[in-house]
Order: structure tokens, then sequence, then C-alpha cells
């Protein structure tokens, strides 16, 4: 603004002094001893000259101030860029924040994946011990076939849950895997859209150092501006080499119009770029978002199954104590080895002499009477085999009372052999036990062909 008040001044002198050479011209032609007609031509060559001379000079003037505007049009843009470029960069950083609370959240939701993985080996190992359990149980009560089936049943179920965990576990160990192939995209795409603000700064920068060649080349303009105006001071001797520099200032002014289009020209594309860039922050933010989002749903699932399985370890601890604290009765024996048993003339007790299995010693194979230690149920099974005569029965009683018989007839040819099972409530103190009836006979060797065999299912 100073350059351009000192520009008018000095066009306001160089009127002022063409004004004051006409007034005296006039009044020597009034006082007279000149040629008026020779004055006047050169009055009005004067004249038209700096009529030129003024109409140059005002257009250069205003090529300046156009020049001038759209700098200051340009500096106010790039304060407008360099803004925007200071929000894309706290947004960025904003994104790295939140990121690292994204990894955060991810190594919390890992621990707690690792300590659920580490009660589920132990769930494993109980649910381990509880089948070997099972399987000595299942391997003492071998006998009784349909304890087997319940058991084998219990077994079933029980791996089932157990698979069901497994794979509801492999399903989780799936979706952290996915979920840390995710974090792993973001943060790649988070160092892709570092290097693109990267390359962002570095054309700010090139577009900084191109308004300041843009300034260093205005300044020059006015300097050649200021030489203008000294030569216009002694305009009348060197007007043709006056006319030489204004055109050179002219192919100058061009040349700087078509610098500053350029710049504006690289002020759009920038502004796209940054325009491009913050839809890219965006996105980002949105993909962040929703891993977030599934990162709480995992973390969500997570304790569901913490939960889970935390009632799962209750129900095993429930049933160790039911075991533990439950009476354990079952015996399996076998007949004798000596072969044939009767016939009698009188019903007698069967003493099955080959004890396979007694826990809880409730079977005495002296007297072949089983004594219930506990009030419950329980189950018994029994059976009888012959190949000598024509018929052959037992008949199983509690305490005096007959419960069940069971007969069959030998036709001639072979062996006969039957069997059956009841359930009976017993009080603490009740007995059981198998009567051969008077007149039949049983046989038995070392195959093990007659067995009695019984169990508690469950105390009252």
């Amino acid at each position: 603004m100073r350059r351009a008040a000192v520009f008018l001044a000095l066009l306001l002198c160089l009127l002022w002094t063409g004004t004051q050479g006409e007034d005296e011209g006039g009044t020597g032609k009034k006082e007279g001893e000149f040629d008026i007609q020779g004055a006047h031509d050169q009055s009005s060559s004067q004249t038209q000259m700096r009529t030129d001379i003024l109409a140059e000079l005002k257009e250069l003037r205003d090529i300046a101030i156009e020049h001038r505007i759209k700098i200051q049009r340009l500096e106010q843009d790039n304060t407008v860029l360099e803004t925007k470029m200071s929000s894309s960069e706290k947004e960025v950083e904003e994104v790295k924040r939140e990121n690292a609370a994204t990894q955060v959240r991810l190594t919390a939701s890992e621990s707690k994946n690792a300590v659920l993985e580490t009660k589920m080996s132990s769930s494993e190992k109980e649910v381990e011990e509880v089948k070997r359990e099972n399987a000595a149980l299942e391997a003492r009560m071998s006998s009784s076939e349909k304890e087997v089936e319940e058991v084998k049943r219990e077994n079933a179920a029980t791996q089932v849950r157990l698979t069901a965990s497994e794979s509801k576990n492999a399903v989780l160990e799936t979706k952290m895997s996915s979920s840390e192939k995710e974090v792993e995209e973001v943060k790649r795409e988070n160092a892709a859209l570092e290097a693109k603000m990267i390359l962002s700064e570095k054309e700010v920068q090139e577009l900084k150092i191109d308004t300041a060649v843009s300034e260093a080349r205005l300044n020059f303009s006015e300097k050649q501006v200021q030489e203008l105006q000294r030569v216009n001071a002694a305009l009348e001797a060197r007007m043709s080499s006056s006319e030489k520099e204004v055109e050179e200032v002219k192919r100058e002014n061009a040349d700087l119009l078509a610098r500053v289009t350029a710049s504006e020209k690289k002020s759009t594309a920038f502004e796209a770029r940054m325009s491009s860039s913050e839809k890219e922050v965006e996105e980002l933010q949105r993909e962040n978002a929703d891993l977030l989002a599934r990162v709480t749903a995992s973390e969500k699932k997570s304790t569901a199954l913490e939960a889970r399985m935390s009632s799962s370890e209750k129900e095993v601890e429930e049933l160790q104590r039911e075991n533990a604290d439950r009476p354990q009765v079952a015996f399996s024996a076998g007949l004798t080895d000596a072969g044939g048993v009767g016939p009698f003339t009188t019903d007698i007790t069967l003493k099955y002499s080959k004890v396979f299995t007694n826990i809880g010693q409730a079977y005495s194979p002296t007297t072949g009477i089983f004594r219930a230690p506990v009030r419950g149920v329980y189950y018994f099974r029994f059976n009888e085999w012959e190949h000598r005569s024509a018929w052959t029965a037992v008949k199983l009683f509690h305490n005096d009372k007959m419960k069940m018989g069971i007969y069959d007839y030998h036709d001639g040819g072979g062996y006969i052999s039957t069997s059956n099972s009841i359930l009976l409530q017993l009080e603490e103190g009740d007995v059981v036990y198998i009567v051969l009836p008077t007149s039949f006979s049983v046989y038995d060797d070392s195959n093990n062909r007659i067995i009695f065999s019984g169990f508690l299912l469950f105390p009252q």
C-alpha cells in the first residue's frame, strides 16, 4: 500500500508539472512574440504524449492492483488450507488415539480369553476326572446292562455339552483372529493415510514456495514500475525506450498472471486432494467405529461364555459333591464253578460265591443275601442256566416275599437260559436274595453262566 501511495504521488506530481507548463505557454502567447501555431502544435503533441503515458500508467496500476488482490486471495486460500490441514492432522491424531484404545481393549479381551482357556482346561481336566470315575463305576457295574446304558447316555450328554463348549471356543478364537486381522488392516490403512498426509504436507510446502516466488516476482514488478517512474521523469527525451520497457512490463505481467493462474490451479488440486483425504479419514473413522462395535460384541460374547463356563464349573462341582455324598452300593457275583446245583427236597437260598464286585460290602457271599445299607431305589438282575433236566427255575425274594420268578423248559437238546431284572424300593436293612425251588436245578461253571447283581440307583 505504501508503494502504491508513492506511485500515485508521483503521478500527481507529473500531472501538476504538465498543467503548470500549459499555463506558462498560454501566458507567453498573450505577451507576445512567439509563433502561435507552432506553440499550439507543440502543446498538442505534449498533451497527447502525456495522455498516452497516463493511460499506460493507469493500465499498469490496474494490473498491479489486480495482481495484489489475487495474491491476497491466494494468501487467504492458503490460510484456509493450512486450517484444514491442522484440522485433518487433529483428526488423524484422534484416529490414532482411538486405534490405541482399540488395541488396549483387544489386549484385555485376549487376556480374558486366555483366562477362559485356562478355566476351560481346568474344567476339561475335572470333566476327565469325572469321566474316569464314571469309567471306573462302569467297569465295576459291567454286569448291570441298564445302568451301563444310563451311564453311557449321561456320558454322551456330557460329551455333547463339552463338544458344544469346544465349538463355541473355536468360534470365539476364529472371531478373535478375524478381529486381529481387521486391526492389522486398519493399521495398514492408517500407515497409508499417514503417507498421504506427508505427501499433502509436501505439496503445501511447494505451494508456499510458489507463493513466495510469486511475491518475489511481484516485488520485482514493483521495482520495475519504480524504474518506469524514473524513466517517465525523462519521458520527453526517452519516449521510445519507455514504450519498449512498457511492453516488457506487459510481457512480465502476462507471465506473472500465467504463474498466478497455475498457482490457483494447484490450489484447486490441493483442495480436491484435501477433500479426498478428509473422506478417507471419515471412512477410517467409520471402519474404526465398526471395529469398536465388533470388539464390544466379542467382549459381550466372551462375558457370556465366561458366565456359562462358571455355570458349567458349578454344575461339575455340584455333580462331584453329589457323587461324593451319595452312597456307593453295587455288587455282582457268580454262582459256582462246581457245575450242577440241585435238585433239593426243599427250597434253598443260592449262595453266589464268586464275587466280582462288592462296593459297600452290602452282599454276603457266605449267606447269598444282599442287605440294603440305606433307604433308596435299587436295581437287581439275575438269571438261570441248565442243560441236564427238563425244568429249571429261580425266584427273587424281598425280605420274605417272593417278587419275581423265572422258569424254563428243556426240550431235549442244547441248554435253557432265562434272565430278568427288577427295580425295588428298599428300606435300610431290607434283604434281597435268590431261592432255588424244590425239585429244580441250575448249572454253572468257570464260564460264569449264572450271575446275580444289583446296585443303588439313588438314595431317598
